[in-house]
């Protein structure tokens, strides 16, 4: 070849660094200088001393993706988020700040909201302090400053404080994700590479064809005789010329290695162009992970149980049910710790914290009975779960009901059946019924924990009785055992409370009375108040409180009655010549078919025990 035609690739060999060098470095920019922001922020600083702010679901959704809330300005930060509706009705009452967004200026507003003298018995009914509460779907808590990311679909909304006396965190900030791919960054670096191996390859081409012009082309003269070239030497030559080609490899492969790894390695999905997604819908949102800063917090401590974000927006003209399984689960396993430490501690003030009705009064009696009677059984333990069975009531006001079955660990011991209760938004469900389930115990199809129930009306027509004319019904049943009217309205199968506390218990216990004494059997009116909820089939699972009382009075002349176990510790009588009352309650729930049904109502299970012990007057 000739030396025209080496140079030519010389000069080729150029313009392909030239274009290889304006790829990549078009490639880089666009990584680096030309690099649009990833998020889109928006602040706000409190000027009042409010104790509350609340970013409502508008707000935190003015831009698509996750919210990353950034919180400082206070000792003590703390935020949750939950159900728009919820947490409008904990701050009913309290005077709190609206956290806004302006486009015009592209930052957060911040609106005073006073107080609704109306929402004072809300306010009055639990703790000022936002931590803990059962409406939140999860909460976070830390130090001076709070970096936290959620993914938060419609109707639901972020509350913001201090520890609820103190002003809420003055500096809010809140940041949203941009689309920043880059997807002709993958292109330029490969076409920069692959311009770069041709002008590499054109350089050594031309440079192999240069040494090569330049060896003589005719032969040499013949050498004198008697001189001549040894052949160690000519080896020797010709050794060094095959090693200096065969060193033109590793440097030109070396670098063109490294250029290729540095600009291909670090290429990502945003890097390369991509085909159109599908967008997702407000009830299709994926979960966010919460994410740290190392100059904001340590990990917050979240409330236990409610590790998932609500994927689904909220319809605000449909009811929706009071707890989600998170929620229930984090209810559950606070009432079983505070339970085992209440029993512990036989400190009927530590159950009332998540106890109330007649849950509340059998068990604070059994902590008393056992207290001068430590034979009497021992309450049943609450198990922390897993829950077999989750039926919320959905609705929007206040009190809400909230039913659920628990089986421990433990197989033999049957499952407990909890109706609990929610007051007020500030405060907390509490068990209300306590019941264990009869064995092999079947339940009714109910609806879906995420579609919930309603609380049917006492003097409901969809039933087949009412509740107040079963528990008049099952009073009787009691009593007077199969002569009773009601016979035929109750299955009898599988109930085990007629056996133990039915007409021939009764009758045994009379017979057993000396002569000296008489022993009366009447019903007393319950506390508590009769809660049914819908099941699927029309039918309701009913909840009841009903009493009875066992009275005995001394016959004749100086003559007395000595109480004894239970009784006689509870009411603190040894012996008496007027005669003592003892009333027992049972905590019912029944399976009421619907109206126009042929089956019967049927007991699911109970749990009775003594409640009052006294001396007559």
């Amino acid at each position: 070849m000739s030396l025209s035609g080496v140079f030519v690739r010389f000069i080729f060999a150029i313009f392909a660094f030239i274009i290889a060098t304006a790829l990549i470095g078009a490639g880089i920019a666009q990584r680096t200088v030309f690099l649009p922001p990833s998020t889109v922020a928006a602040t706000v600083k409190l000027q009042g001393d409010a104790p509350y702010a609340m970013i409502d679901s508008e707000t935190l959704r003015t831009h698509t993706g996750k919210q990353t809330l950034v919180l400082s300005g206070s000792d003590t930060v703390f935020a949750a988020y939950g159900r728009t509706s919820d947490i409008e009705a904990w701050l009913n009452g309290s005077a709190y700040t609206a956290i806004g967004y302006d486009e015009a200026s592209g930052n957060l507003t911040a609106t005073d909201v006073a107080a609704d003298p109306d929402g004072a018995d809300n306010v009055a009914s639990g703790s000022a302090d936002p931590a803990g509460s059962d409406l939140w779907l999860e909460q976070f808590s830390t130090e001076e400053a709070m970096y936290r990311t959620v993914n938060l679909p419609a109707g639901y909304s972020v509350i913001i404080a201090s520890d609820g006396s103190a002003p809420a965190p003055t500096n809010i900030s809140i940041s949203w994700p941009i689309p920043n791919a880059t997807p002709w960054v993958g292109p330029l670096l490969t076409a920069g590479v692959v311009f770069l191996l041709a002008g590499l390859v054109l350089l050594v081409l031309g440079l192999l064809h240069l040494r090569r012009s330049q060896r003589p082309r005719r032969k040499p003269p013949a050498l004198p005789k008697g001189k001549r070239f040894s052949p160690s030497r000519t080896n020797a030559i010709e050794s060094g010329v095959r090693r200096s080609r065969r060193s033109i490899a590793p440097r030109i492969a070396i670098p063109v290695a490294l250029v290729s790894v540095l600009a291909l390695g670090g290429c990502s999905a945003d890097y390369w162009p991509q085909a159109a997604e599908p967008v997702a819908t407000d009830g299709a949102v994926a979960t966010a992970a919460a994410s740290d800063s190392a100059d904001a917090t340590p990990d917050p401590a979240a409330t236990p149980g409610a590790d998932a974000e609500p994927t689904e927006a909220i319809d605000d003209d449909t009811p929706t049910p009071a707890v989600t399984e998170a929620q229930l689960e984090a209810i559950v396993s606070t009432i079983s710790t505070t339970t085992a430490e209440a029993d512990a501690a036989s400190s009927a003030d530590a159950l009332a914290a998540r106890f109330s009705g007649p849950a509340l009064e059998l068990r604070s009696a059994t902590y008393a009975i056992r207290a001068a009677y430590p034979e009497y059984p021992a309450p049943q333990a609450i198990p922390a779960g897993p829950l077999q069975v989750v039926l919320p009531q959905a609705s929007s006001t206040w009190p809400k009901s909230v039913f659920t079955i628990l089986q421990g660990e433990d197989t033999t011991v049957p499952p407990v059946a909890l109706m609990l209760v929610q007051e007020t938004p500030r405060s907390n469900y509490k068990v209300y019924y306590e019941i264990t389930l009869e064995p092999d115990t079947e339940l009714p199809p109910v609806a879906a924990a995420s579609v919930g129930t309603s609380v049917l009306a006492p003097d409901t027509k969809l039933l087949k009785m009412t509740p107040d004319e079963l528990k008049t019904a099952y009073a009787d049943i009691l009593s007077v055992g199969d002569s009773s009217q009601y016979i035929d309205l109750i299955d009898a199968t599988g109930d085990t409370l007629r056996t133990q506390v039915g007409v021939d218990y009764k009758n045994a216990k009379k017979a057993a009375l000396p002569t000296t004494a008489t022993i009366d059997f009447a019903q007393v009116a319950g506390t508590g108040e009769n809660i049914a909820l819908a099941t699927s089939g029309s039918g309701a699972l009913v909840a009841v409180d009903l009493r009875e009382s066992e009275t005995v009075k001394p016959v004749e002349s100086g003559a007395t009655v000595s109480p004894e176990g239970a009784v006689k510790a509870l009411s603190g009588v040894t012996e008496t010549a007027k005669g003592a009352e003892a009333v027992y309650d049972y905590q019912l729930l029944f399976y009421i078919p619907p109206s126009g049904d042929t089956a019967k109502a049927q007991l699911l299970g109970f749990t009775q025990g003594l409640i009052q012990a006294k001396e007559l007057p």
